[in-house]
This record gives structure tokens, C-alpha cells and sequence, in this order.
């Protein structure tokens, strides 16, 4: 077994907070599963989005609990992060690799271990969510920092992950851009599917007894959930107009709405949400709970009749998922979703949920009714998620990251010189390796011939042809 060093965002679902994000459910799958397996586990786990502590030795030491065993765990921030104290740890561990859950993870993960064999989890299109941010917020700016991460993310890892078969596709071709797919890297598996997975947990005694029915809805209420953050994708706009109008129809339709914003990312978008429902028709059926713990979720889930996934048509979508759906299926909650990603079509696919068209309020406001009126649909729906369930727990899902933890390695390219790097296009000056490579690939006759070229269109600008199209010639 290996000595392993994981490095999330946020607080990992493990502890004790639950106010995480996608990054913390992520890094939670990846410690289960590898203490689980036996690895030694060292987890770091970093804390985003705070004011900074002021403290570069800020560093909390955390016992948890991971695949039935006992794990070590530090809490700091992105200053304690190179602070002498999480050195001090991760030397005396003593990790043989590390691991970076989501992108921004592995790009810590550099940071405090450049040199051991990475796996890279590049948990969602990062580009693609730089465009869902720059529409939703009216600015290109998330689209340099977003870039910024991933470069050096590309460049560094040695193994990655991706959450579908379609943002693998994406991987590879940015590994591509990134110099990565070179002679010394052909035939190895650089990236793996890892796909969104969830475990349903039993929750607790005082969940048991309480929930939605009866605390916020009546008994027979129609309980429409939402779960997890109001991000950058959501379509609030199409969410709102159609509740509202399947409401109107159906009195006992009922909202509710556990999660909320995404510290640091977004914001707005729940804000945007809160506005609409106040000043809508129906806000005393909307109900807006926040941020629960894990113990209490079990209850929303059991006490909801589907789950509702209302997306924007962007390539953050197509490339990426939900853990929300993930979520759903194996508590048995069928999922109303407009089915942009991989994950969505399979549960539609499979009948364990039911798909609306995009930003089209009237078209799902007439599902919500149907699925209103025909409990029977919905009942056979429940029935097909927990079927369906079985492919989305911790172990199979992460069998790629669990074959290559028993000896994990350093890709092909890690030692040599590769033949381009992404820092070329933010350090110009890189541009003369660049051209020092591209020329020793040529004979002395083909240097004197393009020398002669080049002095020649210097001399007489009128020879210079327009080259800016055409395939590249010899």
C-alpha cells in the first residue's frame, strides 16, 4: 500500500462541517475509498473564499473518519498553506504521491509537493465554468484566472481524472495544447472517468423524526426539491416562471430549497433567485431553508417527490454533472432535469427521471403537473433510481485512481524537455526555447534556406505573401 497525500478545497464532507461544496463531496469520495483500500492517508484540506488568517503557520490538526478507518487531516488556509507547519507534516509522512481533488486541488497540491507523482482531478471543465461565470456575472475576467489554474494543472500532473467521457475528450485535447501528447507520453492512459458518486448515509435519530412533511408543507403536499448551490448554470429564470405557473394549477405544489450560494464564485445567482420569488405570486410556497448539515438532508430527500436540475444551455453542461442527481438516485428521488450533461440523459435514459426542454417555463410547468397527478409515475421512477444507484457508488466509480495509487508513477514527459509549454502564451520570452527547439529539428540546409527566406522579406517587405490561413508548409 502507499503513503498518500490529498489535497481538497474546502472543508471535506467527512468533517464536521457541512457547509462544503462539490470540491468537499469529492475529496470525501477519494478518502473513503483509498483508506477503505488500506493506503495511508494524509488529508489536507484548504480553506477558500475567508480573509486570510494573518498567520502563515495557520494549521488545524483534525482526526476523521474515511472507509471505516481513522485519517489524519489539516485545515488551512491558501497562506498557511506554504507556511513551515504543513511542511513539517507532509515530511514527516513522507508521501509517495499526492493527489489533488477538483482542479484547483491539484493546482495546490503543487505547491506543497512538486515533485511526486500527480493525480490530477480536474472535476468539471474549468474553462467551461470560466464561460458559465463570465455570462452569469457580465465579465471575462473569471476566464484569465480560471486559465491560470488549469495551466498549471495541464503542465504538471501526471495522471488525471475527469467527471464524463465528454470533458475527458476536452481533457485530452488541452493536454494536447499543453505540449503533453509527445513520444514519450504515446500509448499511456493520461486521463480516466471518474464520474459524480454518492453512498446513501443513514442520517440521524433526530432527522428520523423530523422533516419536510409536516415542519414546512402539509401531508400531502407536492414537494419539489432543490439541493446544493445556486451556481453559475442554473437557470433561475426558466426555475421560477415554471413553478409558478404549475403552482397556479396545483395548490399543493410545494418548493423547497436547501443550499445556497457559492462562497467566493457565486453569489449572484442566489441572490437573483430570492428577488424573483419575493416579489413573485406564490412565495409562501417557495421555502428556503439553506445550508443543512448531512444528517439532516436524509429527511428532505425522503419527505421530497422529485428533485428539479433547471440548467442553461452552456458547455459547462455538456461537460460536466451533478452531485445533486448523484445524490438523488440513491436516496430514490427521481430527478426532473433538462438533461445537458452525460449524467442527466443516462437517469432520463434509464427512467429514473424525467426531462423538460431548455428555458421553457410553460413546458415544465406541465410536467410538474403530471408528475402532480400520476404518483404511480413517480413511485416506478423512485424505484428505477435505486437500480440505477449501484453504478454510482465510491468504489467502482474510482477504480482508474485506485488502480494507479498502488504504484503511482510519473507520466513519460515528466522527466525530459517537452516541445512546447503553455507558459508560452503568458511569458513571451519562453518563445525563444520555442524557436531553439523548432530549429534543431532542422538540417543546416533547411536553416540556410529559411535564414536566406527571412533576410530576404526583411530586405524587400513587397516579397512577404499573407500566411495567415492555409496548412503549414515544409
Amino acid at each position: 500500500m502507499s503513503r498518500l497525500l490529498l489535497v481538497g478545497v474546502g472543508c471535506p464532507s467527512f468533517l464536521a462541517s457541512r457547509k462544503h461544496l462539490g470540491p468537499g463531496l469529492r475529496c470525501g469520495h477519494f478518502a473513503s475509498v483509498l483508506a477503505a483500500a488500506g493506503h495511508d492517508l494524509l488529508v489536507v484540506g484548504v480553506e477558500v473564499g475567508k480573509q486570510a488568517s494573518g498567520d502563515a503557520d495557520a494549521c488545524r490538526a483534525i482526526e476523521a473518519t474515511a472507509g471505516g478507518r481513522s485519517i489524519r487531516c489539516l485545515m488551512t488556509d491558501e497562506r498557511g498553506l506554504s507556511g513551515p507547519r504543513i511542511r513539517e507534516h507532509v515530511d514527516a509522512f513522507g508521501p509517495q504521491a499526492v493527489i489533488g481533488a477538483t482542479a484547483y486541488g491539484a493546482a495546490l497540491a503543487t505547491r506543497i509537493a512538486p515533485d511526486l507523482p500527480l493525480w490530477a482531478d480536474v472535476f468539471g471543465d474549468l474553462m467551461a465554468e470560466a464561460q458559465a461565470k463570465a455570462v452569469s456575472h457580465g465579465s471575462d475576467l473569471s476566464v484569465v484566472r480560471f486559465w491560470t489554474t488549469l495551466r498549471v494543472v495541464l503542465e504538471r500532473g501526471d495522471r488525471f481524472s475527469a467527471v464524463s467521457r465528454a470533458q475527458a475528450s476536452a481533457l485530452v485535447g488541452q493536454l494536447g495544447l499543453a505540449g503533453r501528447l509527445g513520444a514519450a507520453t504515446a500509448g499511456q492512459d493520461l486521463v480516466s472517468v471518474i464520474p459524480c458518486a454518492a453512498e446513501a448515509g443513514t442520517g440521524s435519530a433526530e432527522s428520523a423524526s423530523r422533516g419536510v412533511r409536516g415542519e414546512l408543507v402539509d401531508e400531502d403536499a407536492f414537494v419539489v426539491l432543490w439541493s446544493g448551490s445556486f451556481n453559475t448554470w442554473c437557470d433561475i429564470d426558466t426555475l421560477v416562471a415554471g413553478l409558478e405557473r404549475a403552482m397556479r394549477e396545483r395548490p399543493r405544489i410545494h418548493f423547497v430549497a436547501t443550499g445556497g450560494a457559492v462562497e467566493g464564485h457565486d453569489e449572484q445567482t442566489v441572490a437573483r433567485f430570492m428577488e424573483r420569488v419575493a416579489a413573485g405570486p406564490c412565495r409562501d410556497r417557495f421555502h428556503l431553508c439553506g445550508w443543512v448539515e448531512d444528517s439532516a438532508l436524509s429527511a428532505f430527500y425522503r419527505d421530497a417527490d422529485v428533485g428539479i436540475c433547471i440548467e442553461r444551455d452552456l458547455y459547462e453542461r455538456r461537460l460536466g454533472s451533478e452531485n445533486r442527481v448523484v445524490q438523488w438516485l440513491v436516496h430514490g428521488l427521481p430527478a426532473v432535469t433538462t438533461a445537458r450533461s452525460e449524467l442527466g440523459a443516462t437517469v432520463v435514459s434509464a427512467g429514473a427521471g424525467f426531462d423538460c426542454p431548455i428555458a421553457d417555463a410553460a413546458a415544465l410547468a406541465r410536467r410538474l403537473v403530471e408528475l402532480c397527478d400520476d404518483p404511480a409515475r413517480v413511485q416506478a421512477a423512485a424505484e428505477r433510481c435505486l437500480e440505477l444507484s449501484a453504478r454510482f457508488a465510491f468504489e467502482p466509480t474510482a477504480r482508474p485512481l485506485l488502480e494507479w495509487a498502488m504504484d503511482p508513477v510519473r507520466a513519460g514527459d515528466a522527466a525530459g524537455a517537452r516541445p512546447l509549454s503553455i507558459g508560452l502564451l503568458s511569458s513571451p520570452g519562453e518563445m525563444t526555447e520555442l524557436l531553439e527547439a523548432y530549429l534543431s529539428e532542422l538540417s543546416f540546409g533547411q536553416i540556410g534556406y529559411r535564414s536566406a527566406r527571412w533576410l530576404w522579406r526583411r530586405v524587400y517587405p513587397g516579397a512577404r505573401q499573407d500566411r495567415s490561413c492555409g496548412p503549414p508548409r515544409a
